[in-house]
């Protein structure tokens, strides 16, 4: 009588970003060849760099069809946290790849909201979701 082994795939290894202590970055290969690029803690002028720096990072590999920017856990976003998006969201479909933001912190649609660039990071957050008014980035409360 044989024996089979199951093998199972290799989990995908993570890179933990280096940035200022009040930021983390981590980014994992996801299955569809596209990078997870997941952010928890503040975003602001002193960690912006660090950001840009892991997006470009991950639109330079030569495997990578895009990025999903996991931004639920970030607590904090300034105007100057969110130039690293807007500039990546502009970048890679010149390199013929994509920016996804899913899901999104209050933070990070609060923000978006306040400077008026919600229809420009729109089609990163709606993509496969809802489009209706209230269910909008920049639609801070249900209407009614």
């Amino acid at each position: 009588m044989t024996t089979t082994t199951l093998e199972l795939p290799a989990p995908c290894p993570s890179i933990l970003w280096p940035c200022p202590p009040h930021l983390r970055i981590t980014l994992v290969t996801a299955s569809d060849c596209s990078m997870l690029v997941s952010l928890s803690g503040e975003l602001d002028i002193a960690t912006a760099p660090a950001v840009k720096s892991a997006l470009d990072f991950c639109l330079t590999l030569d495997h990578s069809r895009g990025v999903t920017l996991e931004a639920a856990d970030l607590t904090f976003i300034d105007a100057a946290g969110l130039r690293p998006l807007i500039e990546t969201h502009t970048l890679a479909p010149r390199r013929g790849q994509w920016l996804r933001i899913a899901p999104m912190s209050a933070a990070l649609r609060q923000v978006m909201f306040l400077t008026r660039h919600t229809h420009r990071l729109l089609d990163c957050t709606t993509a496969g979701h809802s489009t209706r008014d209230q269910d909008l980035p920049g639609a801070l409360w249900p209407k009614r």
